[in-house]
Formats: C-alpha cells, structure tokens, sequence
C-alpha cells in the first residue's frame, strides 16, 4: 500500500491511506503521555528513543500499533537530522532493505516529523506490533529458565545476524536490545534506521556486530554457558560458510573486541546504561484509543450487553 504525505497536529506525516493522520496524532500523543510516566509503561525507554504499544479501535478493524518517539537531542542534533533524515525515515529505508531476506521486521504504518528551517526536532515512527514478541532483554529470564529454548534463539540471533552479513548489508547498532524475539522463537531487527547508510559488512564490522553482543552477554548474564555463545556463532557461519576457514581468527578477534569494550564499561552506571529492567515482568497491556463513533460504540456495548 502506498504512502501519502499530511500534515496534522504540527507535524508533517508520511503515512498509509488506511490510517487518517489525525488518527496518528492520536496515537503519538498517547504514547508522549506513557513516555512521560517512565519506563514502567513503555515497552522500551530510553535518554534517545522511547517506545509503547498503542491499539486504535476503529470501525474498520483494530490497528496494533507499536509507537517509537525519537526524542529532540539539542540544535546540534537537529541540524544533522534535517541534513540526513530522521531517524524514522531512515527506519523505513533499511525495512526495504530487508526485503526477501527472511529476516523479521515490523511493517512501517506512518512516519512523522516535527521540523523548524534547517532542523528536524523530532520523529516517530509507527510500525504494527509484533504480537507475541518479546525485546530479548525482557524476555532473558524466561530463557535461563529453558536451557533448550534459549539454545535455540541464539542459533536464530546467529542466524539472523549472518543473513545480514551475506546480503551485504550492516547493522550499525547491534545490540541485544536492538533484537526481538517473535512469537515462533525467531529474531526481528530494530533500530533499522541504523542500516542508513548503507555499509559493507567489512571483517571489523563483523567482528564488531558479533563482540557487541558478546559483550552485553559477558556483562549482564555472566552465568550463561560459553556452549550457548558458541550457538551464535554456528549459526552466523550457517550463513556465511565462506568464514568456517576463518573461525579461530574470528573468534580470537571476538574476545579482543570484547575485553576491550567491558573494560570500557568499567565503573559505568548501570542505570544508564541498560533500559530493561533485568527482572521478570509482565506484558504490558496496550494503550487503548476508540476512535468508534460514539452512536457505533454504543451499539456495540448494547450488542455485547444483551
């Protein structure tokens, strides 16, 4: 389906004909007013980004949406995006990238901007929600729980990353909080606009996307056997069979990245630096918007009623 550009509510929105921008807004403002309340009613929360789930009950269907705000950071900032894109732009340019690769990602719904002369302020991007899926950091004490399972989606972490790898393509941020964890156990890549522009994934950036997830996993989760971290690079090696001749030098470079990088870390603060909490919790629930009229809403509730 096609996008159409709107404006509404001060910003300018790209957005599919199936959703009125108003009815963006909408969603944007209720996800501002979550932001606002911290991290407990976010699904992720952050100093740069912040995300929550929104449903839109319309008369059409109900419309799951996960809402990111990209927030202002400063004219500086500002300046650099007008120049290249907002993040969310950017966001929907790496999604097409990722086409027919296999690879999971969340279906663009809207972009929108808030822009001065010469800079871009804000932007959101409206993807549908993953039902189901579960940021890996949120759901990793479920999966020391179940050593099978666990195995399993670090084979499909490897997997995912070597998919991307083999196309040619590079993540510039891969992080554990930059993976989901789909309803059938595979990996869906966020943070896409870090796939613009594009770059090759040369044996540094390897090494980098590969010790940068070893590194989270030394530091937050020390008791995870080193045969599960052995998992993700078996399935990376899936897909780059080229590498196998290559596999201790990978590996050795691997370590070196990631010794360097806890040390790096050293004394930093944690609260800072990780945004999911590391304690089980559940779903949250999503932040519901009728957008029913209201003769139709009452037809309903009469309907359910009797």
């Amino acid at each position: 389906m096609e996008f159409v550009r709107s404006r509404a509510g001060g910003l300018q929105i790209l957005h599919r004909s199936d959703i009125a921008p108003e009815h963006v807004v909408r969603a944007i403002e209720a996800h501002r007013h979550n932001a606002s309340r911290g991290r407990e009613f976010c699904e992720h929360w952050g100093p740069a980004s912040s995300v929550s789930r929104i449903l839109l009950r319309r008369a059409q269907g109900d419309l799951d949406l996960a809402v990111k705000w990209n927030h202002a950071r400063g004219p500086r900032s500002a300046a650099a995006e007008w120049l290249r894109g907002s993040r969310a732009a950017r966001a929907v340019a790496g999604a097409q990238r990722l086409r027919g690769l296999g690879i999971a990602h969340a279906e663009a719904v809207a972009v929108a901007e808030r822009r001065r002369p010469g800079r871009l302020i804000e932007s959101f991007l409206l993807t549908r929600f993953l039902a189901g899926s579960a940021p890996l950091p949120a759901l990793m004490p479920q999966l020391l729980a179940a050593p099978r399972r666990r195995r399993a989606v670090a084979f499909e972490i490897g997997r995912a990353v070597g998919a991307l790898h083999a196309a040619g393509l590079d993540h510039a941020d891969l992080k554990h909080s930059n993976l989901l964890v789909t309803a059938d156990d595979r990996i869906a890549l966020l943070d896409l606009d870090s796939l613009i522009p594009p770059r090759r994934p040369t044996w540094r950036r390897r090494v980098r996307a590969l010790g940068q997830l070893e590194a989270y996993a030394s530091d937050l989760y020390p008791e995870l056997p080193r045969s599960d971290r052995a998992r993700v690079l078996g399935g990376y090696l899936e897909r780059n069979p080229e590498l196998r001749a290559r596999r201790r030098e990978l590996i050795r470079d691997v370590r070196r990245w990631v010794q360097d990088r806890l040390e790096r870390w050293r004394g930093r603060d944690r609260e800072l630096h990780i945004y999911y909490p590391l304690a089980p919790r559940a779903p949250l629930a999503a932040t519901l918007i009728d957008l029913r009229a209201p003769a139709e809403h009452g037809a309903r509730e009469g309907a359910r009623c009797g």
